[in-house]
């Protein structure tokens, strides 16, 4: 049966130095409700170091978004991201949140060097952070069992999933650019419903965590790294946007380091 996405062409943008001349590709996957203009200075960052840059933007997503179909799947994402990833020369990924589990999901077939920046765990949220939703969220929760998508509905919302310290005007900014998830694939990411179930690799890989995180609390993140043989990162002040409250520029330099000793 055919499948979202199926016959869709990844939508990719493209920077930093021609393929011939890159150090490495890398593919930057990013999470739900965004799009490929979350990575803003960080993918500029790791292009202007040498490395070749691709971001996939997932369909109804970015700049131009368009309704999705109630029953696309998170697994609809990473398929999707595979077939970009499958276009490129040994990339190394870098997924956030839900790009981080369908980074997992392409190391159930690969083994490709990767770093997950705030990853949604692979059997999706943990339990306590549901019940904070549920408590924090309940209509939001709701929203999906009837079908409907689910909304980052206001700056306080956007604020506390994403962002900690960002002056108010930028949260409005980013808030205006989230778009709609379906009701499937909000459904599976909260109860686990659709799995990831990476295998063991000898190609390094990277989890990066924020002390600061809402969504997935540092041991989510611990027992993920420990499943997957990853080296974790913690950074205190971090949200789980972690990139856009790092003035000392800590999660660019770890992605350089990491992609340097990857080689």
């Amino acid at each position: 049966m055919a499948r979202p996405f199926d016959e869709t062409q990844p939508k990719v943008t493209r920077l930093g130095p021609a393929p011939d001349e890159a150090r490495r590709e890398v593919l930057f996957i990013h999470g739900a409700w965004h799009g490929a203009w979350c990575w803003g200075d960080l993918a500029s960052g790791v292009a202007s170091a040498g490395y070749g840059v691709s971001l996939v933007e997932q369909p109804g997503h970015g700049d131009n978004p368009w309704p999705l179909p109630a029953s696309t799947s998170i697994n609809d994402y990473a398929r999707l991201s595979a077939r970009a990833a499958g276009q490129l020369a040994s990339p190394a990924l870098v997924g956030h949140s839900l790009g981080g589990w369908q980074v997992q999901k392409i190391w159930e077939v690969a083994d490709v060097p990767g770093v997950l920046l705030a990853p949604l765990p692979a059997g999706g949220l943990p339990l306590g952070s549901f019940l904070k939703l549920l408590t924090h969220y309940p209509l939001n929760l709701a929203k999906p069992l009837l079908g409907r998508p689910v909304t980052i509905r206001n700056q306080n919302m956007a604020r506390r999933f994403f962002l900690d310290q960002t002056p108010q005007d930028e949260v409005r900014a980013l808030l205006a650019k989230l778009v709609p998830e379906p009701g499937r694939a909000s459904l599976e990411m909260a109860l686990g419903l659709a799995k990831a179930r990476p295998q063991a690799g000898r190609r390094p890989r990277l989890i990066v965590a924020g002390g600061k995180d809402y969504l997935f609390p540092l041991s989510c993140h611990e027992k993920l790294a420990r499943r997957l043989g990853a080296r974790l990162e913690v950074l205190p002040a971090a949200p789980h946007n972690l990139w856009m409250e790092d003035p000392q520029g800590r999660v660019l330099q770890l992605l350089l380091d990491f992609l340097e000793k990857a080689g």
